[in-house]
């Protein structure tokens, strides 16, 4: 979720605080939005205060979510690994997506997103 980050400082002689915005997460670049008279940053409908109105687009800092891909050098990001089922009557599929992360089709990652499956192929690559 993105949240509008606020930074205050005083400046000397000045009668108000200096106001930094920045967004931090999330994949949408903020905006400056007018709606019914009021002025908003968006995403996260902060609302700026009327003196906070002179604040431009170019003001606002970004620092969008990047996702960690985690480390596994021995597993190939193209191949799918058949794992047996733990009654031994079905077949899984593990295999890597485009984040770098590891999905199975079995039931318990449809509800956890983890399971012994992909437990075990990390563990025999290593």
């Amino acid at each position: 979720m993105q949240k509008v980050m606020i930074s205050e400082y005083w400046d000397h002689g000045k009668k108000k605080a200096i106001r930094r915005y920045s967004i931090h997460g999330g994949t949408i670049p903020p905006t400056i939005f007018d709606w019914m008279g009021e002025r908003y940053i968006m995403p996260g409908w902060y609302k700026l205060e009327k003196h906070e109105y002179d604040i431009a687009r170019e003001d606002i800092g970004y620092y969008p979510f990047k996702a960690n891909k985690p480390e596994l050098p021995g597993i190939d990001k193209d191949k799918v690994y058949k794992v047996l089922s733990s009654r031994g009557n079905k077949h899984y599929e593990v295999k890597m997506n485009n984040t770098g992360s590891m999905e199975c089709t079995c039931p318990g990652y449809g509800f956890r997103r983890e399971c012994r499956h992909i437990k075990e192929i990390i563990s025999s690559s290593i």
